[in-house]
């Protein structure tokens, strides 16, 4: 099994244990996956020098966005390997009871 799928499922899974991420993104104009043979991990990815993890964040934010970017790049970065982490926020999921 490659490298890269399984530290895209590392960082899904980093991602998804952060307080604060709802959903991992798809991506905005070209999906954000990382392939390996029939698997597809969507919302990471992993480049030969870069990470690159997709969330939707949730709102009401537990904290400021760049203190969860940085949560999740801490819990990516022993499986990083030395690739640049960059955390994209693609969106906010606003829960039912609240109104903006």
């Amino acid at each position: 099994m490659s490298d890269g799928i399984q530290l895209a499922r590392a960082a899904s899974s980093a991602a998804l244990a952060t307080e604060g991420v709802h959903s991992l993104g798809r991506g905005r104009y070209a999906e954000a996956a990382t392939y390996e043979g029939s698997e597809k991990v969507l919302g990471v990815v992993v480049g030969p020098e870069d990470l690159e993890i997709h969330i939707v964040a949730r709102y009401p934010l537990p904290r400021p966005i760049p203190e969860i970017a940085e949560n999740i790049r801490e819990r990516v970065a022993p499986q990083a390997g030395g690739r640049r982490t960059r955390v994209v926020v693609e969106d906010l999921e606003v829960g039912e009871d609240e109104r903006l």
